[in-house]
């Protein structure tokens, strides 16, 4: 079976910070179902575990198909766990080599994603400015009527990626999972999705795809459940033929 990579950081030292880390992770749970459900190998790296020690033997011991990435990020950096430096363009990004990704991580697109590009990564999309979203704390995170736009567009782009899809039908369903959702959104009056839309607007025009535009994922391959009228059926056709 082919393997998905998870890789969500946390900053527990760090309040201001690990409000967004929680939004991130919760959205990444649900890609975690969604390669499940799919027949993935998930191998998911959190917590404490998030460092760039446990990416690298992770990546070399094991045959990755695809890497979702959270955290938080700079134009040439990716935080881990209490934001300790994971990855860093021109540094030690060569570890990405061979990988399809994702990052949903703020500036990555300026520096580090070209970079790995040129380190032999096969194709990413991340976002070149600030990822931006709204959130309601009166709501748990998984429930956030604000977030839900965002976290329907993490979703969609996860999915696309664990679909098989290449990097321009992956950037595709980003950009058109924007539009869809500013247009379900500007009917609503209140003042707060005004912003949501904005974020959404702004997300979308810095989110980048780079590299193979041909290579895809190829997912698992699943058998169709078959009745065992069917199977009788099937026996039956190949003894009256000779062929049993």
């Amino acid at each position: 079976m082919p393997t998905a990579l998870f890789f969500r950081s946390r900053c527990p030292s760090y309040p201001d910070h690990d409000l967004a880390s929680a939004y991130g992770n919760s959205w990444m749970l649900v890609a975690i179902t969604e390669a499940e459900a799919r027949g993935y190998t998930v191998i998911d790296i959190s917590g404490e575990s998030a460092t760039f020690e446990t990416l690298k033997s992770t990546i070399e011991n094991n045959v990755i198909d695809v890497a979702l990435i959270f955290g938080h990020g700079g134009p040439s950096t990716l935080t881990g766990h209490d934001l300790a430096t994971v990855l860093e363009a021109c540094h030690n990004d060569e570890v990405m080599s061979g990988t399809i990704s994702y990052f949903l991580s703020c500036l990555c697109g300026q520096e580090l994603l070209p970079s790995m590009i040129t380190k032999g990564a096969v194709w990413t999309v991340g976002y070149q400015d600030s990822f931006t979203f709204m959130v309601d704390t009166s709501y748990p995170v998984a429930e956030d009527p604000l977030a839900m736009p965002f976290k329907e567009l993490t979703v969609a782009i996860t999915q696309k990626i664990l679909d098989g899809a290449t990097l321009r039908e992956t950037w595709d369903a980003g950009i058109d999972k924007c539009n869809e959702l500013i247009t379900l959104l500007s009917d609503r009056p209140e003042l707060d999705y005004a912003e949501v839309i904005q974020c959404l607007q702004h997300n979308r025009d810095c989110m980048i795809g780079l590299g193979d535009e041909e290579a895809y994922v190829l997912p698992p391959m699943r058998l169709a459940a078959v009745s065992p009228e069917a199977i009788f059926l099937v026996a039956a056709f190949l003894v009256l033929t000779g062929i049993l």
